[in-house]
């Protein structure tokens, strides 16, 4: 034997506790909140990565006027280690076997895992009770590269770099508005023409989307009173529940609020989106026992809820 291929092929790994700092402190930019997580102190963290940075010979963060960010080695490090770390986990348990809780990471967008995942979520938990749902509802995308997140539902048009996407249905939309009984003081909608003397919601995401139901309506170029812009979907769906305006929405967004009489919709309408709500993995997602087993019952659940058809 050579000495090139005597001993260990991995001698020169830094150790694997300096690799879970070095994630944490990538992932938080912040050495106070990695610290919190990992269960030590401010300093211990600091220790850890001045200890890897002399031992990679490159410093990995530098601190700016608004807080700690990453250096550009730092950035593609945290990339691969954040992954190998996601893998030599993802393996341990795999490894266990039966009678091993597994958890799937999930970034879901607030409006729809509100909405529309949650309330159907328990099928999930009781078809697969060894499955430990951890969700980060939020309006931004989420880092595959740095974040320990499984799936992400994103909202567009997809797909997006270095990700598989799959569209989970075409998006229809049209106006809610809140209930005539509760809104007694509005000028009548008998027909599309009518909006003209109301105000519009819409969100600051997808300014395209009036235009595209006027067009459908056969009213294209209809202006409002005035409009309010919300940069929250559920925010904007509330404004209308508070007759503060005419929402243009999704079942997706509205079932609830429609099945209770919360808010109506005045015209039958729809217009289909270019956009839609999309599942997102890396692109070895897929065979990963617990991201199929999710994606199979999200489809099963769709394919549920469009065959019930719209309110």
């Amino acid at each position: 034997m050579s000495e090139r291929t005597a001993g260990t092929p991995f001698r020169n790994l830094p150790s694997l506790a300096a690799l879970r700092v070095f994630e944490a402190a990538g992932r938080h930019l912040s050495f106070t909140n990695a610290a919190a997580e990992l269960c030590v102190t401010t300093s211990a963290v600091s220790r850890q990565i001045r200890a890897l940075e002399e031992e990679l010979g490159r410093p990995l963060f530098t601190r700016e006027p608004r807080g700690l960010a990453l250096t550009k080695d730092g950035a593609v490090y945290l990339s691969h280690v954040a992954d190998a770390l996601r893998r030599l986990h993802d393996a341990t348990v795999t490894l266990g076997g039966r009678g091993v809780r597994r958890k799937l990471r999930l970034s879901v967008l607030a409006s729809f895992a509100g909405n529309w995942l949650v309330p159907r979520l328990l099928s999930f938990e009781h078809a697969h009770p060894d499955i430990d749902v951890a969700m980060e509802a939020t309006t931004r995308y989420a880092d595959f590269s740095r974040d320990p997140v499984d799936v992400a539902i994103r909202f567009g048009t997809g797909p997006w770099d270095g990700l598989v996407s799959e569209p989970l249905f075409p998006l229809e939309f049209y106006p809610v508005c809140r209930a005539p009984e509760r809104a007694r003081a509005r000028p009548p909608l008998r027909t599309p023409a009518d909006l003209a003397r109301h105000t519009w919601l819409e969100e600051v995401h997808i300014p395209t989307a009036w235009p595209l139901w006027l067009a459908a309506a056969g009213v294209a170029g209809l202006e409002p009173v005035r409009r309010l812009t919300y940069d929250h979907a559920q925010l904007m769906l509330d404004a209308a529940m508070a007759g503060q305006g005419i929402a243009l929405t999704s079942d997706v967004i509205a079932e609830r609020a429609l099945h209770e009489h919360r808010l109506v919709r005045p015209f039958a309408i729809t217009a289909t989106a270019p956009w839609t709500y999309h599942l997102v993995t890396r692109p070895d997602g897929r065979a990963d026992p617990k991201i199929a087993a999710f994606r199979e019952w999200i489809v099963g659940e769709v394919g549920a809820w469009r065959g019930r058809g719209p309110y």
